[in-house]
């Protein structure tokens, strides 16, 4: 939930929530008042029937107020003046319904006999006017509620645009392109603190950032030139007739050595790369070609192990990738699939639109499932392997958001790559 719409809930459940406990109270106030101003037009009628009562002889009386009501009562024994008033409902039957009514009843002496009146004044007219008032006072406060939600939010979308701005850069932030980060100047303080730390800090990132690649690349040069001198110095001793059997194995597995060193520092220069995130051109990649291509490379490594190949292909596949990207990702998982393999194993290869799924027969494996992906974690116990293969594929995979998955079943080993980005 963004910040913008929260706050606004907030503000408008604590709004409605005084609004309805406003509503209850101006009700009951309103309502208290009327009955009021009620009671005290009842006294005075009250003060007028007795001075106007001249005998007890009649026991009803109808006053000339056609909204009021005089019942006049008559009592055995003379008792002391009480006063009372409350609310009651009367059926009238000129109407036919019920009508509410104000009520005061009180004790008068006359004459030395005592007479209980009850005057009762109508509150229909009184009823519909409080829910007049009550219909527009709500309709008003509704109205002001809506203006102001209206207004806050209009006022806070213009006050949070920079934010949101400043968001989509950095969302959209490539420190390989090389662009201008710049931001929007704001009227709010605390939002152009933030652009002004963030621009410092992308400032302080580029820098490592090139400081780093440039470290990474004069390294890997600078490790290549010694490594390619003590290979061929060791290929000319190797070639020397002056050695016996001890020494020539010692150079060889010292040349051995050297070439598994130069290999390691080439894959890690490109795991680093990738990481850099060094390869951002792209194009429309056929994975079909690239997957001929490589199990035409290894024609002989399959067929020394006399492998069966088995595709699975759709036709008119292809995605935007980086093509040295693309084909060292299916390069690691063919290789993989190959040197993994069984004497007479099986090789499937499935291509479809979104997927591509990469299969070979094979033992379980020794390792946890979740450490394939590691670095330097590897199954195979040959030097040749680096254990960075599947590494890169996950890098790869991480940059173009796709999902890579393991999963073995009946001693055949599936890495399956999903392309669909939602």
């Amino acid at each position: 939930m963004k910040l913008l719409t929260k706050t606004s809930l907030n503000y408008l459940s604590v709004t409605l929530f005084v609004f309805l406990f406003s509503t209850i109270a101006f009700y009951y106030l309103l309502r208290h008042q009327v009955n009021q101003n009620i009671n005290i037009e009842l006294e005075k009628r009250k003060n007028n029937i007795v001075n106007q009562l001249l005998s007890a002889h009649e026991s009803n009386a109808t006053p000339t107020n056609q909204n009021e009501k005089v019942v006049i009562t008559p009592l055995n024994q003379i008792v002391s003046p009480q006063l009372s008033f409350y609310d009651t409902i009367i059926f009238e039957h000129n109407e036919k319904k019920y009508i509410p009514f104000r009520q005061l009843g009180f004790v008068t002496n006359f004459n030395n006999s005592a007479y209980y009146i009850q005057i009762y004044k109508s509150l229909e007219e009184t009823d519909n006017l409080i829910i007049r008032i009550f219909f527009i006072m709500t309709i008003l406060v509704v109205s002001i509620i809506i203006i102001l939600l209206i207004t806050v939010r209009h006022t806070s979308l213009k006050a949070w645009s920079v934010f949101y701005d400043t968001i989509k850069k950095i969302n959209n932030y490539d420190i390989n392109s090389h662009h201008d980060f710049s931001l929007q100047q704001s009227e709010v303080k605390e939002f152009d603190d933030l652009n002004r730390v963030l621009k410092s800090m992308t400032e302080r990132i580029e820098k490592d950032f090139s400081n780093m690649k440039e470290y990474t690349e004069n390294a890997s040069h600078e490790l290549q030139t010694p490594l390619a001198i003590i290979n061929s110095k060791m290929e000319l001793l190797l070639q020397s007739q002056n050695l016996d059997e001890k020494q020539m194995n010692a150079i060889a597995d010292a040349y051995n050595a050297s070439n598994r060193l130069s290999k390691l520092n080439k894959t890690l220069l490109l795991l680093a790369k990738i990481e850099n995130r060094q390869f951002p051109e792209s194009k429309l990649i056929n994975h079909i070609l690239l997957i001929e291509n490589q199990l035409e490379s290894l024609e002989d490594l399959i067929e020394s192990k006399r492998i069966k190949v088995i595709k699975r292909f759709d036709n008119n596949v292809s995605i935007h990738m980086n093509p040295y990207l693309a084909e060292i990702l299916l390069a690691n998982l063919i290789k993989n699939a190959i040197r993994h393999n069984l004497q007479n194993g099986d090789l499937i290869i499935d291509v479809a639109h979104d997927r591509i799924s990469i299969s070979n027969t094979g033992n379980e494996l020794k390792i946890s499932k979740e450490l394939l992906f590691e670095r330097f974690h590897k199954q195979s116990s040959s030097p040749e392997s680096l254990g960075l293969g599947l590494a890169i594929v996950q890098k790869i995979c991480e940059i173009y958001s796709f999902k890579v998955d393991y999963n073995f079943e009946n001693n055949i080993h599936t890495f399956s790559i999903n392309m669909n980005k939602k």
